[in-house]
């Protein structure tokens, strides 16, 4: 009779070999898909009230996300009370600009900028109470102040016919930036004024959260940077100031002003030395 300690050692050598296979196969995947280790990372941190998002199609890292609750593609996440923390995960950093423009700056997670984290539940951003690209001609406004193209910017059908090009028209509307896609107010400066965008009626919040940027059609190396200029108004007068400059560059850059009061109202003052080709856009969304 064979002794029952060989099968046990048999067994022993073969689980170990197993592991080391698996391992060296999910080693081999991550080189195809450096994103395989972020979302590890994040299997590793997160619980079952944190929520992963990943921007494209790609249920793998959905199934290896498990048991940590994982969806792929757009998702409408305007509203995700109860979660504890949201995780992007991006086939690039500038491939992340929709959730940037939803939840505003986040923190890294592992390396190669693949995967952000977003503390939902303890940074007020689970909810949104106001979202400027669904106010179009109502709480949302324009004028253009100075130069050429002077005066208001009346509604016309869904946009804010600003005088001028139909590239003057406020409106909102999905544009690429780095390849990836984010809805957003396109407002595009001129070099001779100022474009002025106004939120009126805005409810109490906690946070304007957002992200701006200069999209694929108008970046281009050596552009000019565009300025939007944040003024928010609460019920005491009391104005929060914030610059936040859409560089020449691919990609977006996020943005949050925090609120210690309810706010009444606010401006963007969109503005750039040199107009030229600068397909500016922006998020407003204010967040409970």
């Amino acid at each position: 009779m064979r002794p029952w300690h060989r099968d046990v050692a048999a067994v022993a050598l073969g689980l170990v070999a197993l592991a080391g296979a698996a391992w060296t196969l999910e080693r081999a995947r991550e080189k195809t898909d450096p994103r395989r280790a972020a979302v590890r990372a994040i299997r590793r941190e997160a619980g079952p009230t944190d929520l992963v998002l990943v921007t494209d199609e790609a249920p793998e890292l959905v199934a290896l996300a498990s048991p940590v609750p994982a969806v792929w593609g757009p998702v409408d996440a305007a509203d995700l009370r109860g979660v504890r923390r949201v995780y992007g995960v991006a086939p690039s950093a500038a491939g992340l600009a929709p959730l940037l423009g939803r939840f505003g700056p986040g923190e890294p997670v592992g390396t190669g900028g693949f995967a952000m984290r977003w503390e939902a539940a303890e940074r007020h951003v689970a909810h949104v109470l106001f979202d400027a690209t669904h106010e179009i001609g109502t709480r949302v406004t324009a004028e253009r102040i100075g130069g050429h193209d002077n005066g208001p910017c009346p509604l016309q059908g869904a946009m804010l016919g600003c005088h001028g090009d139909e590239w003057n028209r406020v409106r909102a509307e999905a544009h690429r930036f780095d390849g990836a896609e984010m809805r957003c107010v396109y407002a595009h400066p001129q070099s001779d004024g100022r474009l002025v965008v106004h939120l009126a009626n805005l409810p109490g919040g906690r946070a304007i959260v957002g992200a701006v940027g200069i999209d694929d059609a108008g970046y281009f190396p050596g552009g000019a940077t565009v300025r939007a200029h944040f003024v928010v108004r609460a019920l005491d007068q009391t104005e929060v100031l914030r610059d936040v400059d859409a560089v020449s560059r691919r990609g977006v850059a996020p943005y949050r002003i925090d609120l210690t009061k309810p706010p009444v109202d606010a401006t963007v003052t969109v503005t750039t030395p040199n107009a030229g080709a600068r397909q500016f856009c922006f998020t407003f969304q204010l967040v409970e």
